[in-house]
């Protein structure tokens, strides 16, 4: 399993407003880049960007190789996606959603369910789930696909607790067996606790990239969000001032 891309002076618009402008930064295997920003700055539209799914000026390579001159079936062996939940009025069950990410394999199923804590809800439709319990299906569809580079939106949006942690678990299992791994991410602990790069995004057509022990400081982190944080230890954290 190997991915390595590059991206070279790649800038996003969309309508009249630019997200992002000329960011240039190599995502290797086995490591995790985070992405971080305010809302609206374009994180999603550089998973997107990445997936091909939108138009991006610059250059995008894959092993080596445009991303423009993949197809759309090569693509999908190459990349997978997490993002906004998908609609329910299909009627599929958990089972029926897992085996369209590629395999019928019911051992394998059962395995990845249970590791996601959903073996007890694959004859359960969609529709009747919690939004915690189908981010956990989703997740475990990606898991299924097996792909060598995984764009995640959020992966621990909708999870409880137990839940997040167990999700970071994963992402942290899945970069030591070699996957490229780009996620956006608004819990800067979380962050913390995966990131071997960051890519940040700052909403005004400015973006920045490095390893990420060198980029979480409370001055630039504070500059980021518009939003004031502190060092406790080794976590930033916000302030929200004394409790009265």
């Amino acid at each position: 399993m190997s991915a390595r891309m590059q991206l070279t002076d790649v800038s996003i618009r969309r309508g009249d407003r630019v997200l992002l402008s000329q960011l240039s930064c190599e995502l290797h295997a086995g490591e995790i880049t985070v992405v971080l920003g305010p809302n609206g700055a374009g994180k999603s539209s550089l998973l997107l960007a990445i997936a091909r799914l939108i138009e991006a000026s610059g250059s995008i390579t894959l092993a080596g190789r445009p991303l423009a001159n993949f197809s759309r079936h090569e693509l999908t062996g190459q990349i997978s996606w997490q993002g906004e939940l998908p609609p329910t009025e299909f009627g599929l069950t958990v089972q029926q959603r897992l085996e369209l990410a590629g395999t019928d394999a019911k051992d394998e199923i059962e395995s990845v369910a249970t590791g996601m804590d959903i073996n007890h809800l694959l004859s359960r439709p969609l529709g009747q789930l919690s939004s915690g319990e189908r981010q956990r299906t989703e997740l475990a569809a990606l898991m299924l696909r097996d792909t060598p580079l995984w764009l995640l939106d959020e992966p621990t949006a909708h999870l409880d607790l137990k839940h997040q942690i167990q999700c970071i678990e994963m992402l942290k299992s899945q970069r030591d067996k070699g996957r490229t791994i780009i996620t956006v991410l608004h819990d800067l602990q979380q962050a913390m606790a995966i990131a071997d790069h960051l890519i940040l995004i700052d909403g005004r057509g400015g973006a920045e990239h490095g390893e990420a022990a060198g980029l979480f400081d409370p001055a630039r982190m504070t500059a980021l969000f518009s939003a004031s944080l502190r060092q406790q230890g080794a976590l930033l954290v916000p302030d929200y001032g004394e409790k009265t």
